[in-house]
């Protein structure tokens, strides 16, 4: 799993005050001026305040109870939407390429199927949606616990920590995604489902997309990037990693024409370093012995070529 970056700020409303001076320059604040006429104060210096709209998802009742497939693809669909009209209410309008990346987005996902003898399993991999980012924050935080020299009792307070970083990223479609695979299980005469998150990993796809607080050695800015790749505790050892990695590869073909892909890995996690060269991944950097003074372990920078031809052939397809 890539090293987790420094989280970003969670975007806030904004103020504007419109005054008949100029703007106020950077480190500045706005000037206001009231003349003594009230009268003329009313007619010539309107004070204007605009509040861009705040938008509140409600959380799902539990961490573990997503949606159905359904449901969650017409929410993604609609939350990918959502930049384009903001664009047009802050009269910045995203590129052709950009509206076309989006709606790539609000398309995709894979489907895997795991075979048991009494028990079917799919696992569904998508872009994440707004009400799963505290899920997803509880999954990240109790992997980062795992690999950080942090004491149990600061979950909740990582937890939050990644929640804003996940918002912050959010802000960058399509530029980056976070990916999420819900894992359904079910007996095989039985007809409800229990559906589970079970991994995640963050998907950087230019330089726009690139975290500014990248783990070293520095990947370049803009080529793809999967970082935060993890599988939740009780579901590892189902061959559920390959596939996510299998999936991020395909979204990033979609996404963009580049094909060198860079992700970390730390020295000490044995079973993910074999994964990855298993799936053609060389390592091009070391970590310098001086990360340790930052304590952090010490990771290799791996790189993979990929080839169209070769991309989604262990990957059946769904929601296309």
């Amino acid at each position: 799993m890539g090293a987790g970056a420094s989280p970003l700020p969670q975007p806030s409303s904004s103020l504007s005050l419109s005054s008949p001076r100029p703007g106020p320059g950077p480190g500045r604040l706005p000037s206001l001026s009231f003349p003594r006429n009230k009268r003329r104060q009313r007619q010539r210096h309107p004070l204007s305040l605009s509040l861009s709209p705040l938008r509140c998802s409600p959380s799902p009742h539990s961490p573990h109870s997503p949606h159905s497939p359904q449901t969650q693809q017409q929410q993604l669909v609609e939350e990918l939407e959502e930049p384009q009209q903001q664009t047009q209410q802050t009269q910045t309008f995203l590129s052709p390429s950009s509206l076309s990346k989006l709606q790539t987005l609000s398309s995709f996902s894979r489907t895997h199927h795991f075979p048991d003898n009494h028990k079917s399993a799919t696992l569904l991999i998508r872009p994440m949606i707004d009400p799963e980012i505290d899920s997803v924050s509880d999954l990240l935080s109790q992997s980062f616990i795992q690999t950080l020299f942090f004491p149990p009792n600061y979950v909740k307070l990582l937890a939050f920590l990644v929640k804003n970083y996940l918002l912050g990223r959010r802000a960058l479609l399509p530029h980056a995604t976070v990916l999420v695979g819900i894992y359904y299980s079910a007996d095989t005469d039985a007809q409800d489902q229990h559906a589970q998150l079970a991994c995640t990993a963050e998907i950087s796809f230019d330089e726009h997309g690139a975290n500014a607080a990248s783990s070293t050695p520095f990947p370049p800015p803009d080529c793809p990037y999967i970082c935060n790749m993890t599988v939740k505790d009780s579901l590892r050892r189902k061959g559920i990693g390959k596939r996510l990695l299998n999936t991020c590869e395909d979204l990033i073909t979609e996404m963009t024409d580049k094909r060198d892909l860079y992700l970390h890995c730390r020295m000490v996690d044995k079973v993910p370093l074999s994964m990855y060269r298993k799936a053609g991944y060389q390592i091009v950097k070391t970590d310098s012995f001086l990360v340790w003074l930052t304590l952090q372990r010490r990771k290799y920078l791996m790189r993979k070529t990929l080839c169209d031809d070769a991309i989604g052939s262990e990957t059946p397809t769904a929601g296309k």
